[in-house]
């Protein structure tokens, strides 16, 4: 029996880092984690109305975590949250009987739930997609799974042919970490009975105009996510009018991160490129992990910030990281209000 089901997930979903301790992002750390700020982290995320975590994802560096200090990181932050909310832990590698083999020890560890992408080496027919994620369920079925449906990194579009073979074969997929609100229409016929999907924070509210009340949850990778907890807690009370002030302070102080696919221009949108290979053009896919270090370590949110980054992802471009400082000291200011409200 799975440990939780698509009702489970509601209200915001965050992917954080994984906290590295100081002097310890290059390779020949082999116990980089901050366990001691790892449990803050998790706390503190809890305490601002976070839902669902998602961790060792692409911000939460899982290409440069050993497995050992994967292991001992989702162990930590079980123990931390202690069940207050579902946790899907990243579990996305090479091969199936990698994938299988992280997955329990996930399960032992207690975590809820395990967060995929396809293996990254071979771009994977749709044949081999469904039959990868059939794989997972029937190898341990007590395990939820969250698709990691990243154009970009995955080479597939995650369409409705995939998601209605998903949805046939692999019963144990509860959500997915979703991008765009482009196809989401077709893919919640095919697979909504099954699937909660998850858009991220900035498709949200045009999901929602398309497909009113067929989505209770979104996803970000932020630090200070009060306002976007009160967003979503807007939607789901029915709340239109107050979400929709809510949405407007937001972006106010919004913008799209550097050199993402928002800011993409030329031969990539012109020729008509699948969408996963139009944001492979896009510098974003080289610095993401990086933008997300920088934006927790400059909000003050967590004392001492979140720690380095880890080789091989170190580099951001100068203005990229002055850019993201100025950013998110706008969104903790905007942020202020929201913690009030949220305390109550």
């Amino acid at each position: 029996m799975l440990r939780v089901t698509k009702s489970d997930i509601k209200g915001l979903v965050i992917y954080p880092p994984t906290p590295c301790k100081e002097g310890m992002g290059e390779w020949d750390s082999t116990s980089s984690v901050d366990f001691d700020k790892s449990e803050k982290m998790a706390n503190l995320l809890i305490g601002s109305g976070t839902s669902v975590f998602g961790l060792c994802g692409t911000t939460g560096e899982n290409a440069a975590l050993l497995f050992e200090e994967k292991r001992d990181y989702v162990a930590t932050m079980v123990k931390t949250v202690n069940h207050r909310i579902p946790i899907f832990a990243g579990c996305t590698a090479l091969g199936t009987k990698e994938v299988v083999r992280q997955m329990r020890v996930m399960r032992d560890l207690g975590a809820e739930g395990c967060f995929i992408g396809l293996p990254l080496w071979q771009t994977p027919t749709m044949k081999m997609q469904h039959k990868f994620y059939a794989d997972l369920s029937q190898a341990v079925p007590e395990m939820a799974i969250m698709i990691y449906s990243n154009q970009m990194f995955f080479k597939s579009d995650f369409n409705a042919e995939f998601w209605e073979g998903i949805a046939r074969l692999a019963p144990t997929v509860i959500t997915n970490k979703a991008g765009s609100a482009g196809d989401i229409g077709d893919n919640l016929k095919v697979a909504g009975h099954q699937v909660n999907f998850v858009p991220t924070s900035s498709s949200f509210v045009e999901a929602d105009k398309k497909f009113p009340g067929k989505f209770n949850a979104m996803w970000n990778t932020t630090f200070a996510p009060e306002p976007l907890v009160a967003l979503i807690n807007a939607y789901n009370s029915g709340d239109r009018k107050r979400a929709e002030e809510i949405w407007t302070d937001i972006k106010s102080i919004d913008q799209p991160t550097p050199g993402s696919p928002n800011r993409m221009t030329g031969p990539a949108r012109a020729e008509g490129y699948p969408i996963y290979s139009a944001r492979m053009l896009s510098a974003f896919a080289s610095h993401n992990a990086q933008v997300h270090k920088v934006e927790w370590n400059a909000s003050g949110y967590l004392q001492g910030g979140v720690g380095p980054m880890r080789a091989p992802y170190t580099d951001i471009p100068d203005d990229w990281a002055k850019e993201l400082v100025e950013h998110t000291h706008r969104w903790m200011k905007m942020r202020e209000k929201y913690v009030k409200v949220i305390a109550k």
